[in-house]
This record gives C-alpha cells, sequence and structure tokens, in this order.
C-alpha cells in the first residue's frame, strides 16, 4: 500500500468587495492560487514547516483543520492537502527548499 503524502494549497484572501477583483465579481472571498514546491510525508511535518516559517500567525491546526488563517500581510493563506501530483507553482517559504526539476526529473525535497 502506497503512503500518502502532502502539499500545501495556497490561497488569496479577497479583501476588496467592488472591482475586477473584488470578492462581488470573483464569487468568493477566497480565491485557489496554486500548491507549493514542496513535498510533506506527514501532516505533522506540513504543520511544522508553516508553523515555524509563520510565527507570527497562529499554528497551522490552531482551529483543528489544517487550515491557516489568512495573513494580514500577504492575504494568504494555506490548507494541508493530499498530494494528488498536481502541477505545484509556488514556492515555499525559503528558496532553497524548493523541488528540482533537472532534464525532466523532480526531486522532492521532503519538507518538516
Amino acid at each position: 500500500m502506497a503512503h500518502r503524502k502532502y502539499v500545501l494549497e495556497v490561497l488569496q484572501f479577497i479583501v476588496e468587495k467592488e472591482g475586477v477583483d473584488g470578492w462581488m465579481v470573483q464569487g468568493s472571498k477566497i480565491k485557489h492560487l496554486g500548491y507549493m514546491k514542496g513535498k510533506f510525508k506527514t501532516k505533522k511535518d506540513a504543520v511544522s514547516y508553516y508553523d515555524r516559517n509563520n510565527p507570527h500567525m497562529r499554528s497551522l491546526c490552531g482551529a483543528g483543520n489544517y487550515k491557516s488563517d489568512w495573513d494580514p500581510n500577504t492575504k494568504l493563506l494555506y490548507i494541508v492537502r493530499d498530494d494528488y501530483l498536481v502541477s505545484a507553482t509556488i514556492d515555499c517559504f525559503p528558496d532553497d527548499d524548493l523541488t528540482v526539476v533537472n532534464e525532466g526529473f523532480t526531486k522532492f525535497k521532503w519538507l518538516k
């Protein structure tokens, strides 16, 4: 049986009501941006990684649902998701944690 792997989904909280990018036109106050270019072996590793890189925020599992609050500085929020090998497009918090793609081969750095 294959072991489950996890990623962080990155979303943006929309604060403006009106305008082309406002939540009235978008139909929601939360917009999916993509998935972080990093992998986690456990949900606990994802929580540890998020918490360490966002000390100004409540823990990723603070509400018990593996979803962060939206950051008032960046307007971003994060959710731990099962990894379905969807293309990752969002950089990790420190750049040296990025997944490496070399000559068509992807090398994942397991983050904690």
